[in-house]
């Protein structure tokens, strides 16, 4: 009797187990048959309101296939980023916010090949191309680079991209023969839009149907420098070669979902678009207050959607309200291709922060911090469960900016990095729809002045900015006053998070020798063009050995 109950627990924790593993591997090949392909495209400096999407009916006709895929998708009313380009690009890739990976634009001083020297996004990370490559992905990354190259190791090509075309500074000519293909410099004048375009249109035809894609479209436009736009009938003026480049990039990104549909994988795509701050010079922000490179909303607080035809029916053509960041989409994508693990951590973890010690190092030679983004796809799909602060209820956005529920501390205007850059309308930081810079009537400026010196000797002359952007998106009510408490603990709070700051550390291991004469001599050797002006990694070079040389200094 005592064997028959012996034997009949064993088959049944057997048949447990076997179910266990049915419905695991269940689970498992539902979610390899619904893995999205994954598209980003992220624009340069895109106003708000430069598109038909967030309803300038003006410029709808020059963006007509975003805002088709807008309004069939989900159009997001709070998606922020960082005030300037290399930031937002880095928590993009790496998951993190610019508190963990520095608010510097990716150059150094210097001549021309130092301006992609900086080693900003740490080796030991794991970007969202490894994490997806995990996963069975192929990555593919077409576009503007300037998140810092000064080892060969942070190319494209050695993070787990399988193809890469594009250009790795901050500005160039949009006819520049100053491209990057994979392990070498590319020299080709075709106009950028069109070449990234196409060439991402190329891997998508050519991409094996079994697998699931990652595509990072890093469009150029619309950066500066304004230029003629070939084919284009009103290069006369700035405004006009401005909404000649959206235009162009708007039909480039027609070009390449048509490639995705004539595979047949458009169903199954996931294709979110954002630019990578606000808009300057002749880009509208409207409503909100601001330009790049300012805290203002106008700055960080972006034109953005999801689409795709992975996206369910039922969300396509609707809002979503809830506070994202463009650091959010790590972890995103990461979970929808069924990575198990989205985390990123060091082995060891870093120190607690002390208020008392502001200068100690909390990550020493070991540690780092890991990923802030968070897994948003839920709130997507079922917004109605969630708050509006459901994703960050509160937020470090810059080392002058928290967001906490629905007030916003803006302490000063940017100053940590001490690189250039000044703001360009001064007190004038409205728009109104046309694109016309004003200052409200009456309105006299008393909290968030510009600083650009060293944060160590403007003790005592910051006057934060308090406000509420329920009530206030355009940030033209100062709140500080009479929400004295709110502001004091705001910016507390700020303070003690920026004790967090980290910069990448990447061990010389990995970084390899380097040696910039070397370097440039290699590169010169390795293009497709006599006249190519030099440019490159010049750590970890092929046949480069180390060499007393003075490093770029980082700038921070």
């Amino acid at each position: 009797m005592k064997g028959t109950q012996t034997c009949n627990a064993m088959a049944r924790l057997v048949a447990l187990l076997l179910c266990t593993i049915s419905q695991k591997v269940g689970v498992q090949a539902k979610r390899a048959a619904t893995t999205p392909n994954l598209v980003m495209v992220l624009m340069d400096d895109l106003g708000n309101y430069d598109v038909g999407f967030t309803g300038n009916d003006d410029r709808a006709k020059y963006t007509s296939t975003a805002t088709e895929l807008a309004k069939n998708g989900i159009i997001l009313t709070a998606h922020y980023t960082h005030y300037w380009c290399s930031p937002s690009r880095r928590s993009f890739l790496s998951g993190r916010l610019p508190v963990h990976h520095g608010e510097m634009l990716s150059w150094g001083p210097g001549p021309t090949s130092l301006l992609r020297a900086q080693d900003d996004l740490d080796l030991r990370w794991s970007l969202i191309s490894t994490k997806l490559k995990s996963a069975n992905y192929m990555n593919y990354y077409l576009g503007k680079g300037h998140t810092g190259y000064k080892s060969i190791r942070h190319l494209p090509i050695h993070q787990d991209f399988d193809e890469h075309l594009g250009f790795l500074v901050g500005e160039q000519s949009y006819t520049s023969n100053r491209r990057w293909h994979n392990e070498f410099p590319y020299a080709t004048t075709e106009y950028s839009s069109d070449l990234y375009a196409k060439g991402a249109a190329d891997v998508i035809r050519n991409h094996p149907s079994d697998k699931p894609f990652f595509l990072y479209m890093a469009f150029q436009v619309a950066h500066l420098p304004y230029e003629p736009v070939p084919g284009w009938d009103d290069n006369d003026t700035e405004e006009g070669k401005y909404v000649g480049m959206i235009n162009r990039s708007d039909a480039d990104l027609r070009l390449l979902c048509d490639a995705i549909k004539e595979k047949g994988m458009w169903d199954n795509t996931l294709l979110v678009y954002s630019s990578d701050n606000g808009g300057r010079d002749e880009g509208i922000n409207y409503p909100f207050r601001g330009e790049k490179r300012t805290n203002f909303e106008g700055g960080m607080r972006v034109a953005a959607f999801v689409s795709g035809g992975y996206l369910p029916q039922h969300l396509r053509g609707t809002q979503n309200s809830i506070r994202f960041h463009i650091v959010d989409w790590y972890t995103t994508f990461c979970k929808l291709a069924g990575v198990e693990d989205c985390t990123d951590n060091s082995d060891i973890p870093p120190l607690p922060v002390d208020p008392n010690d502001p200068g100690k190092d909390i990550y020493g030679t070991e540690a780092y911090p890991g990923v802030d983004g968070v897994d948003i796809w839920d709130m997507l799909v079922n917004k109605d469960k969630y708050t509006t602060t459901a994703a960050h209820h509160t937020i470090v956005l810059s080392k002058e900016v928290i967001i906490s529920g629905n007030y916003k501390l803006l302490t000063a205007q940017r100053g940590n990095t001490m690189q250039p850059h000044p703001l360009t309308h001064g007190e004038e930081t409205w728009q109104d729809p046309t694109g016309k810079w004003f200052v409200p009537d009456g309105w006299v400026q008393t909290c968030g002045f510009p600083v650009y010196n060293i944060y160590g000797q403007t003790t005592g002359q910051f006057k934060p900015c308090l406000f509420d952007l329920t009530a206030d998106r355009n940030e033209t009510t100062d709140l500080s006053d009479v929400g004295h408490e709110t502001m004091v603990r705001l910016w507390t709070l700020l303070n003690t998070t920026w004790l967090e700051y980290f910069h990448s550390r990447s061990p010389d291991a990995l970084l390899g020798p380097c040696n910039m004469e070397c370097a440039e001599k290699y590169w010169f050797n390795n293009t497709n063009s006599d006249n190519y002006g030099t440019q490159g990694p010049y750590c970890g070079v092929p046949g480069c050995p180390a060499a007393n040389t003075s490093e770029p200094r980082h700038i921070s």
